[in-house]
């Protein structure tokens, strides 16, 4: 009984450790060299071939990104130090509102009234006076008032101004943002407070995601009234001419905030979606009317030249086929379940100039969370465009993509199942090392027991014949 546990121990550990190490091994099933890219990766799109033409710009730095892959559609030295100015807002509203309670009420304080320079957009709020965290959020993203933005962020950062901007700079790092400084929430010039075009974009996709947000900076008056805590009534208006009623009214546009200093220029990031794509604009150091006819005519040409595209369903280079773990009527572990699978939510941003086929890809393993195997990074020109996740097992089949047909088809031909290609070669030769040593393991445990089974006193008999030994030794040395 005891031997027959060891064999079956023996031969189903192997198994085991090859299905384990078959799961990660995964190779491109492709030839060709492929150029490794990131998101961030400094390539102007107007030196691509077979790029979609983009539309001359006259600002100093610009970039549209596609808001859920991070892809850039359109660069102009994306990577080059501006200053932000009033765009510092978006980043201020974004950690008040994640922090604070939208009733509480910021007091002003005398730094926060007295701090803002001569000539900066205020809305006269005086010491000692509170408004809402609400209030103070529409006022800085409809107005960019000051003042308020310097009380939010001593409210935040428990009466500490420098405490805050050590947030906003957590933040921007741990959203990718690379070269990106803070030194005040509201955007005053300084050498130290700058970011680039690309970071803000960064910046941006979290910002875009806050309906709320986005409705205060679209929102077109600041209305508060007098109360027990601010006697004045406050009416102002916003300055963004991209929203409703403005001379550049758009149609598509989710939010936007404008900035202006003598340093920085006229500034502007604005969120459009249309058909489920979402694109950001960031317009550094333009003219005063040139940042809003730049950022429609990028997402016009950004919404006319790109789509998403569904990964797993357009991928054909990484393919189980008929090997270990694919779908048929017998396999090793005795069903049929897949090992490894794409996941049907991941999209990709494709030029239209181009067929998903002509896009270059690699699979990484680096910082790929828990539930995934791996992924697949899609890219062209050297310019990132998306991923695909390699799951473990097969996929849930529930999947929604925001379409939804108006009528269901007849008939639906049968999908071909998403599969990633595995080295069987590489995986056998690396099981049977350790299978091998396993088995020499085993053998030198099974020797072991039998010896003792046959020498059941063996140190008994050891220790008797080592002091006999010792004993002579001194008996020889006493006559000597």
């Amino acid at each position: 009984m005891r031997s027959s546990f060891y064999k079956g121990r023996v031969f189903t550990l192997p198994l085991v450790i090859f299905l384990l190490m078959a799961m990660p091994v995964v190779t491109c099933a492709g030839s060709g060299q492929v150029v490794l890219v990131s998101p961030d990766a400094d390539i102007e799109t107007s030196s691509i071939p077979n790029w979609p033409k983009g539309p001359e710009t006259g600002a100093s730095s610009v970039v549209l990104m596609e808001s859920s892959t991070g892809a850039v559609l359109y660069s102009k030295n994306a990577h080059e130090r501006a200053y932000p100015a009033a765009m510092t807002a978006v980043v201020t509203s974004m950690l008040a509102a994640e922090m604070c309670d939208l009733d509480d009420r910021v007091v002003f304080s005398r730094e926060a009234v007295y701090d803002v320079p001569s000539g900066t957009v205020n809305i006269a709020i005086d010491v000692g006076e509170s408004l809402s965290v609400n209030e103070c959020l529409q006022a800085i993203l409809i107005r960019g008032a000051a003042e308020c933005g310097f009380a939010l962020a001593e409210h935040v950062g428990g009466g500490s101004r420098e405490a805050f901007v050590a947030m906003m700079n957590s933040t921007a790092a741990s959203l990718g943002c690379r070269d990106t400084s803070f030194s005040n929430p509201v955007g005053l010039h300084s050498e130290d407070h700058y970011t680039t075009a690309y970071d803000m974009a960064l910046l941006g996709r979290e910002f875009f995601d806050n309906e709320l947000l986005c409705k205060y900076s679209l929102q077109k008056t600041l209305h508060l009234y007098p109360s027990e805590y601010q006697k004045d009534e406050i009416i102002e208006h916003n300055a963004c001419r991209m929203a409703e009623g403005g001379a550049y009214e758009y149609e598509y546009l989710l939010g936007a905030r404008t900035g202006y200093t003598d340093e920085a220029g006229y500034c502007l990031i604005a969120g459009a979606e249309k058909d489920g794509v979402r694109l950001i604009a960031v317009i550094m150091n333009d003219d005063k009317d040139g940042r809003y006819e730049d950022a429609i005519a990028l997402f016009d040409y950004g919404f006319s030249n790109f789509a998403m595209v569904n990964a797993s369903e357009n991928e054909t280079s990484y393919d189980i086929g008929s090997k270990v773990g694919s779908y048929g009527t017998t396999d090793i572990m005795g069903d049929s379940r897949p090992m490894l699978s794409l996941d049907k939510n991941d999209r990709v941003l494709l030029p239209l100039t181009v067929e998903f086929s002509d896009l270059n890809s690699y699979i990484t393993y680096e910082n790929v969370p828990d539930t995934e195997a791996a992924r697949i990074i899609y890219s062209y020109g050297g310019v990132y465009l998306g991923k695909c996740s390699i799951l473990f097992g097969e996929p849930s089949e529930n999947y929604d993509f925001g379409i939804r047909p108006e009528e269901p088809a007849e008939e639906e031909a049968p999908q071909k199942k998403p599969f990633v290609f595995i080295n069987i070669v590489r995986v056998a030769a690396v099981s049977a090392s350790i299978a091998a040593g396993i088995l020499i393991i085993y053998g030198a445990l099974k020797w072991y027991g039998r010896y003792r089974k046959v020498h059941p006193n063996w140190r008994k008999q050891y220790r008797k014949e080592r002091r006999r030994s010792l004993f002579s030794e001194r008996g020889i040395r006493k006559k000597k």
